[in-house]
């Protein structure tokens, strides 16, 4: 399911947004908690001022958030993706520290080790017994299609067996870092995309509408339309969504000024 706002990226965050709180009321109503885990990027800034703004209510204090991807470096450092969701979604959110499950910083000058405590901790956490399944992952994407540090080409993305693993080489500094594997996103109940602006049109259009390009016989699946979760949503506005044919529902949605749901 594709949600656009064909003017404003707020809207997209709004749509987004209330996706999101459906998700938490309905988690917490069922399991007493809701589980939930943040990629970095400019996600954090656009879904984080809604959030805020609706927060009262949400009983965050059963939130419990987990990191799709982390970079290598300490949780102050301007590129770690936890003090970017700790900016603008944690701290206005009151979520209590305790129920955030950030990279071990003593592991950060060793990936592969960083990526294996995070699995056992995200082991014991759900029990060691069951599979991971978090209520939901929020994603952007990559102008390349990469969503996590799942990047177009790398080994990563044929992991079969770690729920996380790591990356020394990775693409965009800096190169250390650690991600989901299509193993634990999988299992996950839900994801939801939020992608804006015209540098994502063109990925965007191969994995949402693979019929209109002329992607080349034997191209390997964008990173992320490689996903295989029971619920997929992907929040867009009219840039991102620019390459792709909705332009009816587009038209139809800025006249009442609301999403096409596409």
């Amino acid at each position: 399911r594709v949600k656009c706002h064909p003017k404003k990226k707020k809207k997209t965050a709004d749509e987004a947004c209330k996706f999101i709180i459906e998700e938490a009321k309905k988690a917490v109503a069922a399991n007493g908690r809701f589980t939930v885990a943040f990629s970095g990027g400019s996600l954090p800034k656009i879904v984080g001022p809604p959030l805020a703004t609706a927060a009262e209510g949400l009983n965050t204090d059963k939130w419990f958030v987990f990191f799709s991807d982390e970079r290598c470096v300490e949780l102050d450092h301007k590129d770690s993706n936890y003090a970017s969701v700790k900016q603008h979604v944690l701290d206005p959110l009151k979520v209590p520290a305790e129920n955030v499950f950030a990279i071990d910083q003593t592991k950060v000058s060793t990936p592969e080790g960083a990526a294996s405590e995070y699995q056992k901790r995200l082991k014991e956490f759900f029990g060691n017994d069951t599979k991971p399944s978090l209520d939901l992952v929020l994603l952007g994407m990559g102008p390349d299609g990469h969503t996590c540090s799942l990047f177009p080409g790398y080994p990563q993305l044929e992991e079969k067996s770690l729920l996380i693993t790591h990356i020394t080489d990775s693409p965009k500094p800096p190169s250390n870092r650690i991600t989901f594997t299509y193993p634990l996103l999988n299992q996950c109940k839900a994801v939801a995309f939020v992608c804006c602006g015209g540098s994502k049109a063109e990925s965007l259009t191969k994995i949402l509408k693979p019929k209109q390009t002329t992607q080349k016989q034997g191209e390997a699946v964008l990173p992320s339309g490689r996903l295989a979760t029971p619920v997929i949503r992907w929040y867009i506005d009219k840039d991102a969504a620019g390459n792709i044919d909705f332009e009816t529902k587009i038209e139809e949605a800025e006249k009442k000024n609301s999403s096409a749901d596409l």
